[in-house]
């Protein structure tokens, strides 16, 4: 680890979190180190693709978070937030890139985004039926995170959804998809996909893990 890389996790000022901005940040602080970048960043939130999603966003977040409803933000699932900024956007028409082992719950997605009026098209990262052997790969099944981005490129989804695809896959999706996209469920075999359940654990039962010390 290099002494000024940016280490915001471990930061104990957090002067970007309060009001007192004239505290003093470590030189590792990225605002300090790259202070010309806040600048340039401010300059591509002003292109009318980045608008969009920001204007998206802060529409989400005013009824997410309406102080007249302050109750109500602990209500919003991922499933409502998804389609509330779909709404908001204009979109219409939903894509799903799942991993083949979630297609039940990839389809219980799918009803629930027709039944509140949405189109929706889904591909299995299955798709494409490639024999491993032929790409050099072991194995016997071959997944096609490309091909799943591809596919809805064709079928000019408004916003894609991920679910569940594996680590890597989700990257090339994500490198070819033309929609912008959002996942859902994040794959995580051990904790039945929820990530996070592993950071908490490891501080208990996963602790032995995780950390070597």
């Amino acid at each position: 680890m290099e002494k000024d890389s940016p280490q915001c996790v471990k930061c104990t000022i957090l002067r970007c979190g309060s009001k007192e901005k004239k505290k003093k940040a470590p030189t590792s602080c990225p605002t300090e180190k790259y202070s010309e970048l806040a600048i340039e960043t401010m300059e591509k939130y002003r292109q009318p693709e980045n608008q969009a999603v920001i204007h998206g966003w802060l529409g989400l977040m005013g009824k997410v978070l309406n102080p007249e409803k302050a109750k109500e933000k602990w209500s919003w699932t991922r499933i409502d937030e998804i389609m509330e900024y779909a709404r908001i956007r204009g979109m219409t028409r939903l894509g799903i890139a799942t991993c083949y082992a979630l297609m039940p719950e990839s389809k219980l997605l799918s009803d629930i985004l027709e039944d509140n009026g949405f189109n929706v098209v889904s591909v299995s990262c299955l798709c494409g039926e490639i024999n491993p052997q032929d790409m050099g790969i072991p194995g016997d099944i071959f997944c096609n995170p490309i091909l799943q981005a591809e596919v809805l490129n064709r079928e000019k989804t408004d916003l894609n959804i991920m679910m569940g695809l594996c680590v890597g896959h989700d990257i090339l999706f994500l490198r070819y998809s033309r929609a912008e996209t959002t996942p859902l469920v994040v794959k995580d075999r051990s904790t039945g996909h929820n990530p996070v359940a592993a950071l908490y654990q490891s501080r208990g039962f996963f602790k032995d893990r995780f950390f070597k010390k």
